[in-house]
C-alpha cells in the first residue's frame, strides 16, 4: 500500500502529488494545522539541518508550497506520508466516535517512520503507543512528579476552606454551588490518595 511506502521510495512527482493531495483533503486539516502550529514555533521537535533537508525535497518534487499555506504546512503533510492512506480511510469513516486513538497512533507511527529516515527518534510524546487504546504514554522524571504533586497539595487548604462553607449550606442550592461542591469532592478525594500513596512510599 502506499501509506507504508517511505519517503526515500517516493519521489518527484509522485511526492508532489502525494503531498499536494494530503493538503487539500478536509479530513487532514486539522491534523496538518495541529502539527503545524508544533513545528512553527521555537520548541519545535525537528532538528534544524532535518528542516532544511525536508525543504530542499519539497522544492526538488515541486509542490507549490506558497500555494499551500507555507513550509511548515508542507513539511506536517511530508512527516504523516507514511500512514496518509490510512489516516485519509480512517477520517472518511461513518463511524466517528471512537476514531481519536486510532488517528493519534498513525500519526505518531507516521512521525517516528518519517524521523528515522533522518537518523533521528520521535520525540517522546510520540515514541510509545498503547496497543489497547492507542494513547501515548510518556513517562515523568520522579523529581518532576514530586513536584507535581507537591503543588497539588499545596491548594489543600483552601479546598478543606470552601469544604468547611460548602458543609454549612443546604443541599438544595443552584448550579453554580452544586458544580463547586462536586469539584471540592473530587480534589479531596485526589488529594486523599495522594496522601496515603506519599505515606507509602
Amino acid at each position: 500500500m502506499l501509506d507504508m511506502m517511505t519517503q526515500a521510495q517516493v519521489s518527484g512527482t509522485e511526492l508532489k502529488v502525494r503531498i499536494e493531495k494530503a493538503l487539500t483533503e478536509k479530513g487532514l486539516k486539522k491534523l496538518i494545522t495541529n502539527l503545524e502550529k508544533e513545528l512553527n514555533g521555537e520548541h519545535s521537535f525537528l532538528p534544524h539541518e532535518v528542516e532544511t533537508r525536508i525543504r530542499e525535497v519539497l522544492v526538488e518534487a515541486g509542490v507549490a508550497v506558497s500555494q499551500h499555506g507555507g513550509w511548515y504546512r508542507c513539511i506536517a503533510a511530508y512527516l504523516l506520508l507514511p500512514r496518509i492512506e490510512g489516516l485519509l480511510a480512517i477520517k472518511s469513516t461513518s463511524e466517528k466516535k471512537n476514531i481519536a486513538p486510532i488517528v493519534q497512533k498513525l500519526r505518531n507511527e507516521a512521525l517516528r517512520e518519517s524521523l528515522s529516515t533522518f537518523g533521528i527518534e520521535a520525540p517522546a510524546r510520540y515514541a510509545r503507543t498503547s496497543s489497547s487504546t492507542g494513547r501515548s504514554h510518556v513517562r515523568i522524571p520522579r523529581e518532576q512528579k514530586q513536584q507535581l504533586v507537591e503543588n497539588f497539595l499545596d491548594a489543600l487548604p483552601t479546598f478543606e476552606g470552601l469544604q468547611e462553607v460548602l458543609d454549612t449550606l443546604p443541599s438544595n442550592t443552584n448550579l453554580m454551588v452544586k458544580q463547586i461542591r462536586t469539584l471540592v469532592n473530587r480534589y479531596l478525594t485526589i488529594a486523599d490518595r495522594l496522601q496515603a500513596k506519599v505515606a507509602q512510599e
